[in-house]
């Protein structure tokens, strides 16, 4: 009987080794290095003195190495934004297989620590047929305890990189840059260095659940933003619409539904959020939003810890309808909000 066990454990090993080798194989083809480099000024000195006192050269040099995320087949790359800030830099792409492309554009996220950078061939011309990666629907759920992998740029040197662990966070808030929101953070012990940043925490099937943005140093902590398939929808939308990434706005303050306040304003459910303020003129207003309104829901997915209010909303982009499900003096009601501009 025990023998029996033993080769049942033993298969279903196997088994589970099988699936990630496949999976490993299949993810790292959309996940890239980004390579930094910049122009850098020094001063020769002639010790004949024939030539003067000596000159000015210039040599590029690699600076640093992060990874991305292929998100679309004509060459749009995900990656953190502290990864490609430095204006006076040059950036280039290198594929799993090795090919190398420049980079054409850089767009940066005002509101997250994102960018999508355009990648094009030697003769600036679109690149096709990139292997997109896999990502999951906004209200797939994500349980603490579940396998991770993180593929990266380990250190700058370890293209492909590969670690094992499981999300033990979710919704989780870390302050790192006042100009970024770090919300809603998966928390994850999947061994994760510098280098990885922008490349990709997966399940273990393969698909996308975040991308890699900070460590704890020392802790064997890391920390990814979720990204969902309709985020990456949107942002790519809203490129092609407005030529940057514009997350609308809605107008409100507000706060999640929490034990103290149910107390506070005798509210009965658990999920949503409660309006504080609705700023005159804006698209709440105009929708007819009231302070303490409850919103419950936006185009009929609950807004909850698995999905934030905000996750939610900027899967959208300004122009765009939506219909939210409020409750007002213990009645609910349906209204439609044309979705605005961040004119800050």
């Amino acid at each position: 009987m025990g023998s029996k066990v033993n080769d049942i454990k033993k298969s279903n090993f196997l088994a589970l080794q099988s699936s990630l080798v496949d999976t490993i194989a299949t993810a790292k083809k959309s996940v890239v290095s980004i390579t930094i480099s910049k122009d850098v000024k020094f001063y020769v000195e002639d010790p004949s003195q024939m030539n003067g006192p000596g000159t000015v050269q210039q040599q590029t040099t690699k600076v640093w190495g992060w990874s991305g995320i292929i998100v679309s087949k004509q060459g749009y790359i995900i990656t953190n934004k502290h990864v490609v800030q430095d204006t006076t830099a040059k950036y280039s792409v290198t594929l799993y297989d090795g090919k190398t492309y420049n980079v054409d554009k850089i767009r940066f996220d005002d509101l997250l620590d994102l960018a999508i950078l355009k990648i094009v061939d030697s003769e600036g011309k679109s690149v096709a047929d990139l292997n997109v990666a896999s990502f999951l629907p906004l209200d797939t759920q994500v349980d603490i305890g579940q396998f991770a992998l993180a593929i990266g740029n380990a250190l700058s040197s370890y293209s492909n990189n590969v670690t094992l662990g499981i999300i033990w966070g979710k919704n989780k808030q870390i302050t790192i840059n006042k100009n970024n929101l770090y919300i809603w953070l998966y928390q994850t012990d999947a061994l994760v260095n510098p280098g990885n940043s922008g490349g990709p925490l997966l399940d273990i099937e393969g698909n996308v659940l975040g991308i890699t943005t900070a460590i704890a140093e020392g802790e064997g902590i890391a920390f990814a933003l979720p990204i969902s398939k309709e985020f990456i929808a949107g942002t790519i939308k809203s490129i092609e619409t407005f030529w940057t990434i514009t997350r609308p706005i809605i107008g409100i303050q507000y706060v999640d539904i929490t034990p103290a306040l149910k107390a506070e304003k005798k509210i009965t459910i658990d999920n949503g959020i409660y309006i504080q303020d609705v700023l005159a003129d804006l698209p709440a207003s105009q929708a007819g939003l009231k302070i303490g309104d409850i919103i419950l829901s936006i185009n009929g997915k609950e807004i909850s810890n698995q999905l934030p209010f905000l996750y939610q909303l900027y899967t959208y982009i300004p122009g765009d309808t939506i219909v939210l499900d409020i409750l007002r003096n213990g009645k609910q009601l349906t209204l439609n909000v044309v979705l605005g501009w961040n004119t800050q």
